[in-house]
């Protein structure tokens, strides 16, 4: 009976499995999925802070205070959006981690590991500008020591400084962090999820 009313439903709303799920599957292939979910969450509680966060230097810090502090709901969106950062970057590492453990990057899945590579560096993008949006003294201390660090790099770390430093604003860190960013982001998953559709999830060694 409940066969026959489960064919009847997947039959009148075309649910059809193009793709069964490999019996291999366990919990550690699951980090993808969840971090797709996060960055889902982070995409809905960014939504809610453009209408309250003015991206001036003297009213940036304002805006969040008065958002986390008046608005309804405003300290836990912007608390969810914070925290779910730390842990979208955790599963995104965690993932790229189980991937290599399980050498799931070799042929024919290159550009499946080359898109997961840069997703990961665009995360730890949004998690850096992230951090200096509020225009607060974490915010400044922050800025001053990535400058520091990149002015290390060989070669090309003192030309690089002097760019960030002579074009940096609080606008620009924020256009990069609210369009730059997310559409790159999601021109990565769009290759990322093709590879996977089109290769499948590996086989275990």
């Amino acid at each position: 009976m409940t066969t026959g009313v489960s064919a009847w439903v997947r039959e009148r709303i075309r649910l059809k499995k193009s793709k069964p799920v490999p019996a291999h599957m366990t919990f550690f292939h699951c980090f993808g999925g969840l971090s797709f979910s996060v960055i889902l969450l982070q995409l809905g509680t960014v939504i809610f802070m453009l209408f309250f966060y003015n991206p001036e230097p003297q009213e940036a810090l304002k805006s969040i205070d008065y958002m986390s502090n008046e608005v309804v709901f405003g300290g836990l969106f912007r608390n969810v959006h914070r925290w779910a950062s730390v842990i979208l970057l955790a599963m995104v590492f965690s993932h790229m981690t189980i991937v290599f453990y399980f050498k799931a990057y070799r042929s024919p899945r290159e550009f499946t590991w080359f898109s997961g590579v840069a997703q990961l560096l665009v995360v730890f993008l949004f998690i850096t500008t992230g951090i200096i949006l509020p225009w607060d003294w974490r915010a400044y201390w922050a800025f001053a020591l990535w400058i520091d660090y990149i002015e290390t790099w060989p070669l090309i770390g003192e030309y690089f400084s002097h760019i960030i430093l002579d074009s940096f604003s609080i606008n620009i860190g924020y256009f990069i962090h609210i369009l730059i960013l997310p559409v790159t982001l999601a021109v990565l998953l769009h290759l990322h999820f093709r590879m996977v559709r089109k290769h499948g999830i590996s086989e275990p060694l």
